[in-house]
């Protein structure tokens, strides 16, 4: 048991469904989450009021969830996926159906995971965020097939941007296997 609190307490997790409960208010969200991930009720209280602050939603401190709009849902998902302060956090397609200005502001939140140590791994199908990303990993056929920085990407494949690397892997794809 102690090396599975270990592992909880470095790890955080974003889901690509909301990870949130929608019929829980915000504040008892953030609750929820720092107590599954370990912390002690004096600290959830107070990292939630810095938190609620950090992120604008002192107002929405009661609101359900479910009446939250999409982007503050994913904001408030990353951060209770954060919460904790994991060394690392899975994000899968964090920005999924969210507005380029609300996906431009939810990067800017990885960013300063990021500077806080904060190793954050992004899956995505939007070849333009790899370009945020300090290094990228593109999967063909289930195996890793390119791994580099994406400026190293785009050299190897003398491509213009990460959408034309990922069509000339995309390319060699064996479909319907």
């Amino acid at each position: 048991i102690k090396e599975n609190e270990r592992i909880k307490r470095n790890i955080g997790y974003m889901s690509q469904k909301f990870s949130l409960y929608e019929d829980l208010k915000v504040w008892e969200n953030i609750r929820l989450f720092g107590g599954i991930y370990g912390l002690s009720d004096k600290t959830i209280a107070e990292k939630t009021n810095e938190l609620l602050k950090q992120l604008d939603f002192e107002q929405e401190r009661n609101t359900l969830v479910k009446y939250l709009p999409l982007g503050w849902k994913q904001k408030l998902a990353f951060s209770v996926a954060i919460f904790h302060e994991p060394r690392i956090v899975f994000l899968d397609e964090p920005t999924g159906g969210v507005d380029p200005a609300m996906r431009r502001q939810f990067w800017e939140m990885i960013y300063d995971a990021a500077d806080r140590g904060i190793t954050v791994f992004v899956t995505t199908h939007y070849m333009d965020e790899a370009e945020y990303c300090n290094r990228v990993s593109i999967m063909v056929d289930g195996r890793i097939d390119a791994l580099d920085t994406p400026a190293e990407l785009r050299r190897r494949f003398s491509a213009d941007s990460m959408d034309e690397v990922f069509r000339q892997l995309a390319r060699k794809a064996k479909r319907g296997d």
